[in-house]
């Protein structure tokens, strides 16, 4: 199987809180697990299904994360629902340094980044 991501990612463990508006308007919130990070994507697990393609809101402490994201994947495995999402904006490749990313991982999303933004 080939690998499709534009960014690599690791692995990252850390509480994430997510809100998100339904349909009908009706606000929600959630804590979730954070599995991995990218440039401009998380990976987590939550107990809580959010459909694809949903609008929300993220905060990550730990990656001084306040931004917004959409539902790009959904996966339902072992009780729990595994969902990826894209950033609106890059996540800090400083602060992913900080975090346990390896510098070949930083050196790759400093040049993602840029190539992305020319």
């Amino acid at each position: 199987m080939s690998e499709l991501r534009r960014y690599p990612r690791i692995r990252y463990s850390s509480v994430i809180f997510i809100s998100w508006k339904t349909v009908n308007g009706q606000r929600n919130h959630v804590l979730g697990r954070i599995l991995n990070v990218s440039a401009q994507g998380i990976g987590l697990e939550l107990a809580t299904r959010i459909p694809k393609g949903s609008f929300i809101r993220v905060r990550a402490y730990g990656l001084n994360l306040d931004d917004s994201a959409t539902v790009r994947r959904v996966v339902q495995r072992d009780g729990v629902y595994v969902l990826g999402l894209e950033l609106s904006e890059s996540l800090d490749p400083n602060m992913l340094g900080q975090s346990s990313a390896s510098p070949e991982w930083i050196a790759s999303a400093a040049a993602a980044q840029q190539s992305a933004s020319m």
